[in-house]
């Protein structure tokens, strides 16, 4: 079983490139290690592919080698909140239309290239009080929603035509900070710490697991 996770520094997470069996050190391998004690007589192949700073544009320049090529069992799909991080650090907004595009070619060549199923992944933010985010005055991390909200819509809308599994992580994250405080899960509202990491390699884990089993029924 070949599971290919796909993103921006969410997935990516310190992994080290020249050695392309290495899972980082955030969801990805959390993932992996909870993946292999549920199923310990599967074979996996765990492959990371997240690339620090990536936006969907910079995703579709590499997708065929990255992952077309590698044609992955499964495809995780973690894009988006660069596309709207760089409007307010770079002011290079994406706008929603060209997300939407960009988001369809990647998940339509995923269909018509690969049998992978696809488990997407929604971008997220975790609601921060400004007074606590390691960015200069003016970066509030709150004001980033007017920019994120319209695409996890498109993120939402997408799946219902290309996704075999959905995980609604933004929503998730809201919860978990009803729960604990959000400097439980990140220092600065986008990447998620130890804490955070656990909790969302839970949440992949239990969705690959509905992909798996059901790919093992339609196998019988």
């Amino acid at each position: 079983m070949k599971i290919l996770f796909q993103g921006d520094s969410l997935t990516d997470c310190n992994r080290n490139k020249e050695d392309p069996t290495d899972l980082g050190t955030g969801y990805v391998a959390a993932t992996a290690a909870r993946l292999r004690k549920f199923y310990p007589d599967m074979e996996f192949t765990f492959i990371n592919r997240g690339v620090n700073g990536d936006r969907t544009r910079e995703l579709l320049k590499r997708w065929q080698k990255d992952t077309i090529d590698l044609q992955p069992d499964i495809l995780t799909l973690l894009i988006g909140v660069n596309d709207s991080w760089r409007r307010y650090d770079q002011n290079d907004p994406t706008p929603v239309e060209e997300f939407e595009a960009n988001l369809r070619t990647l998940l339509e060549d995923v269909k018509k290239n690969t049998y992978a199923k696809i488990l997407m992944i929604e971008p997220f933010l975790v609601d921060i009080d400004p007074v606590d985010l390691p960015y200069p005055a003016g970066a509030d991390i709150h004001s980033w929603r007017e920019d994120l909200a319209p695409k996890i819509q498109v993120f939402r809308r997408l799946a219902y035509e290309y996704a075999d599994a959905y995980l609604p992580m933004d929503g998730i994250l809201a919860e978990m900070c009803l729960q604990s405080s959000p400097k439980t899960w990140s220092v600065d509202g986008v990447h998620l710490i130890p804490a955070g990491i656990d909790e969302m390699g839970g949440y992949v884990e239990d969705k690959l697991i509905f992909l798996i089993e059901k790919m093992k029924e339609n196998a019988t």
